[in-house]
Formats: structure tokens, C-alpha cells, sequence
């Protein structure tokens, strides 16, 4: 399958892959009324989905990129024609399962309510295509970040197959999951891992309440091989481990406005960072200020470069070791 390409002629240099996309609505309301009706006053879409916001952070800071996953059904179309708009590069493997929506109402005081589809289910031959989809993109792509959640039981081994693949052709992997593809994933031996404290611990079973644990984990994913550890904890400080380097970074204050996304745009400043080849600390700084400023605007995983530069002097970085 070639890559849909509206308007970027160049080979992708990073190459995301989403399991488990969706179609975001946003719905605009006084104020639910459970039970009677509610008269929108506005609506919106957005394609969602982990890799798929890191691409969207990359194409803002001008790294080529691919994002690619599974989609399928009328929403699928929907999610491609979405991305042509944008104009974001996109090379889905259909499937038969109807790509899942979600809905998000907005009220006047900013509380946001969600309702998300369950995913749809995949077949073990739809996750062989996308594996050797993913094979051949490596080819061209100097990383491959596998993002977000799996949709069905045939696809939770699919980030580590992908991973062990990229390996094979020496392209660098990152991994960006929880649950059951998250711990697959991380058997394969991604180059980057960056968690949430709280998927880790649901995941694994593993308290991590204190900084002393934190460096404990992220020490343990080094020494099994992993070059760039991360674990993020939303407001609260963000460690990783680089190297022999141990760093703790804490975002500056920002007027929230929409956090979804925020990791995800993390991730990809981080990788935009280690593609120019910048020390351990400056990545994790810019990739926590990619966060703060992706925070502050409504739009997911859109920061501009010198929104993201504006907060990085804020950034609170220590090295630990």
C-alpha cells in the first residue's frame, strides 16, 4: 500500500502508528440535561489518536512524518479525508471493523464530558498487513513510535512485533502504551519508552509513590537496554533516564485550556530533539514545554516552535545523577 500524500513529496523521517484511532467530537452545550434534550451550540471533529497527535506535533516543527494504523467503515473514510485536510500523510490499513467516534461535550464553564465507542475488533491477517506495512516504511524512517492502546486481544502484540521488526533493519522504536501492549511492547526492547506513572502502576502492579521508586524503574529499563526511559505524571515532575544521565523536570505554569495531547506532543518534541542530536537534558526540557504549550491552546497538538521555545527558559530541569 503507498502512502496517501497530498502536497509532501519528500520520504517520512518519522513513522507513527496508532492501533486504535478514533473520531473525536466536540459538542458544545450550555449545559447536559439528563434525561430531556440538549441543543448544541456548536460541534467540531478532529481525527484522535496518540500517534497520530505526535505526527500532527512533528508536521508543526517541520519533521516529514507518516502516521499509519488501522482504520475501517464510513468513519474510517471520514478519519482519511480528515487528514487529507489538514494536510497530514497518512497510509491506514483498512479492516473490516468500523473505526470507533467519540464524543466530547464542552460546557459554558469548560467542563469537559466525554463518551467514547468501544473499538472495533481486528483479525490476526489485518495485523500481519499493517506489521509488514510498518517494514516497509522503516525503510525510509529514522523512527518508528508505536502509540496508544491496542483495539482487540489479535492486536496486542502488534507494537512489539513492529518494534522486533525495526530492529531487524536497524530503525530506532519508540513506545507509547499501557496494559498489555505496553508490556509486550517493552519485552521487544523499544530505543524509547515514555509512560504515564499511572498506566505504569496499572500495568504492572508496581507502586511508584516516591522519586526514589520512579529512578528504580526507569534505571531498570536502562540497564534491560532501553536508551531513553521517561515516565511522566501529568502537573507533576517528569523523569528520564538517558544514558548514565538521570533528569527531573518540572513544566511551568500554564493557564489550561485543553490537556489532551500533551504527552503526545512531548513525545514527538522529544524525538524532534534527539533527531537534531541534542543532549539528554535539552530534549526532555523542550518535550516538557511541548507539553505545557499544548495545554494552553484548544487546537491538539498544534504548538508552534516559538510557542514551544517561549516556555522552555520556564522549565524547572535538574540533573539527578
Amino acid at each position: 500500500m503507498k502512502p496517501r500524500n497530498r502536497g509532501h513529496e519528500a520520504d517520512p523521517l518519522i513513522t507513527t502508528v496508532t492501533l486504535n484511532p478514533m473520531l473525536d467530537k466536540t459538542v458544545r452545550v450550555h449545559g447536559l440535561v439528563r434525561g430531556g434534550i440538549t441543543r448544541a451550540t456548536g460541534t467540531g471533529m478532529v481525527v484522535g489518536g496518540k500517534g497520530i497527535n505526535v505526527s500532527r506535533q512533528l508536521r508543526m516543527l517541520g519533521v516529514e512524518t507518516i502516521a499509519t494504523g488501522f482504520a475501517g467503515g464510513e468513519i474510517g473514510d471520514l478519519l482519511e479525508r480528515l487528514l487529507d485536510a489538514e494536510p497530514l500523510r497518512h497510509a491506514f490499513v483498512r479492516v473490516a471493523g468500523m473505526t470507533r467516534e467519540g464524543v466530547t461535550y464542552l460546557d459554558d464553564e469548560g467542563i469537559l464530558t466525554g463518551v467514547f465507542e468501544p473499538p472495533h475488533d481486528v483479525t490476526t491477517e489485518e495485523v500481519g498487513t499493517l506489521v509488514a506495512q510498518c517494514g516497509e516504511f522503516g525503510k525510509e524512517s529514522h523512527w518508528v513510535a508505536c502509540c496508544g492502546s491496542s483495539p482487540a486481544p489479535a492486536a496486542d502484540d502488534a507494537y512489539a512485533r513492529i518494534i522486533q521488526a525495526m530492529r531487524a533493519c536497524g530503525v530506532s522504536t519508540a513506545l507509547d502504551s499501557y496494559g498489555t501492549p505496553l508490556r509486550t511492547g517493552m519485552e521487544a526492547l523499544p530505543d524509547l519508552v515514555k509512560v504515564n506513572r499511572h498506566e505504569w502502576e496499572a500495568t504492572f502492579g508496581e507502586r511508584l509513590d516516591s522519586e526514589g521508586a520512579i529512578v528504580d524503574v526507569l534505571r531498570a529499563q536502562r540497564a534491560r537496554g532501553v536508551r531513553v526511559a521517561i515516565l511522566t505524571d501529568g502537573a507533576a515532575p517528569c523523569h528520564m533516564a538517558a544514558g548514565d544521565q538521570l533528569w527531573k523536570a518540572i513544566a511551568p505554569r500554564v493557564h489550561t485550556v485543553n490537556a489532551t495531547g500533551s504527552g503526545d506532543s512531548m513525545l514527538a518534541a522529544i524525538l524532534y530533539g534527539l533527531e537534531q542530536r541534542w543532549e539528554a537534558g535539552r530534549c526532555l526540557m523542550f518535550g516538557v514545554a511541548a507539553g505545557a504549550a499544548n495545554a494552553a491552546a484548544w487546537e491538539v497538538a498544534t504548538a508552534t516552535r516559538s510557542a514551544i521555545d517561549a516556555l522552555v527558559p520556564q522549565v524547572l530541569c535538574t540533573r539527578l545523577s
